[in-house]
Formats: C-alpha cells, structure tokens, sequence
C-alpha cells in the first residue's frame, strides 16, 4: 500500500515529460533531471565520506 507521502508527491509533481515553459522532454531524459534534483549533493557527500579530513582541508 502506498503511504501518504507517496501519494501527495505523486499528485503534486508536474507530469513527466513536460518542462516548465511547456515544450515536451522526452522521459527519460525527464527522469534522468528528476533524479539529478533529487541526487545533487550524493557525489560531494560519498567524495567527503571517502576522502580523510587532512586531504580536505589540504585541497581547500
């Protein structure tokens, strides 16, 4: 069964497929935007998880 959140998130989002200035993507191209939004920090938190703290701040 779906829970609540799932389904207000999927009456709220906009339609798949479509941009905001109302020119159609294609879906997978949508889908893969979608998950960009959704994943933009994933990269920078594993790179800070992984790396030790003195190669950091050496590299800031």
């Amino acid at each position: 069964m779906r829970s609540w959140r799932e389904i207000l998130t999927a009456l709220t989002a906009p339609p798949r497929g479509f941009a905001a200035d109302g020119r159609r993507l294609g879906l997978g191209l949508a889908t893969a935007m979608e998950r960009q939004r959704r994943d933009a920090t994933h990269e920078v938190e594993d790179y800070l998880r992984d790396v030790p703290a003195e190669q950091v701040k050496a590299a800031a």
